[in-house]
């Protein structure tokens, strides 16, 4: 069984990794709590947001396509407070749909749909965006740490070499293979992950195919 946590609210560091990255939004996601079983139409689960380093309020969502729950990380400072940081937040999320626009995302229809700093659509986006990162994150960690995996910028895809755990001998080994006794062209232009630093590594591993 695991330890108990007894300061289950204090916020989570951001990964280094994701922090490596840089900023996306003021808005980040701490305290993730995910269940992927009951994660159906949408993701299940219960966070903690801030918006510039400071706590504004809690998420969650039953995972069954519905909107994403929010309410007062401190029941204490009252409901205008908590309607003063949900309306932070929707101007924060609307700022990173015009960003994805900006980056050529074809996201205008929702700005006009969701942009009048009423709805919380697009803040459920937003947190969905930073969700799957997490996700993403772990889904990489755990296949680095089981096998050899490469990215090859031509095809802009992944790929799994065998079934060898990745230590330096057989990364060695695969290398000479690929490279220089089948001298494949395109192996020649591989990136190969579980060799430079984790967040390089995830820059290629989340805008693959």
């Amino acid at each position: 069984m695991a330890p108990r946590n007894n300061n289950p609210f204090q916020p989570k560091d951001l990964d280094p990794t994701l922090a490596a990255m840089g900023p996306r939004s003021a808005i980040e996601l701490k305290n993730l709590s995910h269940n992927v079983t009951f994660s159906e139409e949408t993701h299940c689960f219960r966070a903690s947001i801030y918006i510039n380093g400071k706590r504004m309020f809690s998420a969650s969502n039953g995972g069954n396509g519905g909107p994403n729950f929010y309410s007062p990380s401190d029941f204490g400072k009252g409901k205008e407070a908590f309607e003063e940081s949900m309306a932070i937040a929707r101007e924060e999320a609307k700022q990173y749909t015009l960003k994805k626009i900006e980056l050529g995302e074809d996201l205008q229809w929702a700005i006009d749909s969701f942009g009048d700093g009423k709805s919380d659509e697009l803040i459920d986006w937003l947190i969905t965006d930073l969700i799957n990162e997490q996700l993403t994150l772990k889904e990489m960690r755990k296949t680095l740490k089981k096998k050899v995996a490469v990215y090859d910028p031509k095809s802009n895809d992944i790929l799994h070499l065998g079934r060898d755990k990745p230590t330096d001998e057989i990364l060695e080994k695969y290398k000479a293979h690929f490279v220089l006794q089948r001298n494949d062209k395109n192996a020649k232009d591989w990136i190969w992950l579980n060799t430079i630093p984790e967040s390089e590594a995830y820059k290629y591993w989340r805008t693959a195919s």
